[in-house]
């Protein structure tokens, strides 16, 4: 246990002296929401303890357990004009080796008509993004403390430009069963691109958060509190050219408003906070609000229900079965669907 907690704080200090905020990253395919169930709940949920979603682990790995053997996963994402996306997972338990989990992440483009400088035509060509995920959980006091990794294989091909990565998560759990409430502490991207697409070297998308998980013991509600960039106080981006940004006529700066109104944008950003409704056992009801989604992609005309998501799960015969919508922006709201299972429940006589 000293030696995994060790690694633990290793991997956090390589990812804390490394980390930055604003300007680009590279793989940022890698943050998209694993399942419908995730989406729906602001992007983000590693926090909750359940062994029938074994999608939950390619975000977390510290929630691998024995219990969660031969789960599968299939999440499949409509995105943006051609662009589609998803992931499958595996989990597997070998007795003396430990819990697994086996993940396929992508990011297709879809298809484009290239050009020469000349406008003369070179045929098509294809984008997309790529990761081969690896995790490994370990219980480590009596199914109240977990601990997990993962490694990430990550290949990107635009056209003739061509990039791979290594990078890693690390997690740990705490699972109080008692009262139903789950801590988890997560840093997510640490690594570095291996070969670059043009002699250009660039960041992973690193971030480091804390989540809170607690279903209510005498409501069939449970709550999510999520903090995400706990490495940067203020993480914002000022965007010259933002129509909501007001200009001081005297020194031609943008106003930054009062300490207190800057203070509580930036507390704010930190956090997305959702609630999951369990009226019965097989259904159940998410929404979430992720407060800097809002802040950042809401439009001059009209604000809508940008930051907002929602979803429903279901269980249907021995199949579960996730829907979700995210308003990330007004200008499409994408479908998400998730499917999973355990290959053992067919195998019941």
């Amino acid at each position: 246990m000293k030696k995994l907690l060790n690694i633990f704080l290793l991997f956090i200090y390589i990812a804390l002296s490394q980390a930055q905020t604003g300007g680009n990253y590279v793989y940022n395919f890698l943050n998209l929401p694993v399942s419908a169930r995730v989406a729906a709940m602001g992007n983000k949920l590693y926090s909750v303890y359940d062994e029938k979603d074994p999608s939950l682990t390619i975000m977390n790995p510290a929630l691998l357990t024995p219990e969660m053997h031969q789960g599968v996963a299939f999440n499949c994402v409509d995105y943006f004009a051609d662009a589609v996306y998803g992931h499958i997972n595996y989990i597997h338990h070998f007795k003396k080796a430990g819990t697994f989990n086996f993940a396929f992440q992508f990011l297709s483009y879809g298809k484009f008509d290239g050009y020469d400088e000349y406008g003369n035509e070179t045929g098509t060509f294809s984008a997309g993004d790529f990761a081969v995920i690896t995790g490994y959980g370990k219980t480590l006091i009596d199914s109240t403390l977990f601990m997990g990794m993962n490694l990430k294989w990550i290949f990107s091909s635009y056209e003739n430009y061509f990039s791979t990565g290594l990078a890693a998560d690390v997690s740990a759990s705490y699972y109080n069963a008692k009262n139903n409430l789950c801590l988890t502490i997560l840093a997510t991207n640490i690594g570095a691109q291996i070969k670059t697409y043009n002699n250009v070297r660039e960041k992973l998308p690193f971030d480091l958060q804390l989540g809170i998980s607690q279903r209510l013991k005498h409501a069939p509600i449970r709550y999510h509190i999520t903090l995400h960039h706990l490495y940067k106080w203020d993480f914002s981006y000022n965007d010259p050219s933002n129509p909501f940004v007001q200009i001081d006529m005297t020194t031609g700066k943008s106003k930054q408003g009062t300490k207190i109104q800057k203070f509580t944008d930036n507390l704010f950003r930190h956090f997305i906070i959702g609630v999951e409704i369990l009226p019965i056992k097989y259904f159940s009801l998410q929404f979430a609000y992720n407060h800097n989604t809002r802040k950042e992609m809401k439009s001059l005309e009209r604000k809508g229900m940008v930051g907002f998501s929602y979803g429903i799960s279901l269980h249907i015969h021995n199949i579960n079965v996730q829907y979700a919508r995210v308003h990330n922006n007004l200008a499409s709201t994408p479908n998400y669907f998730t499917f999973s299972t355990k290959i053992t429940n067919f195998l019941k006589k």
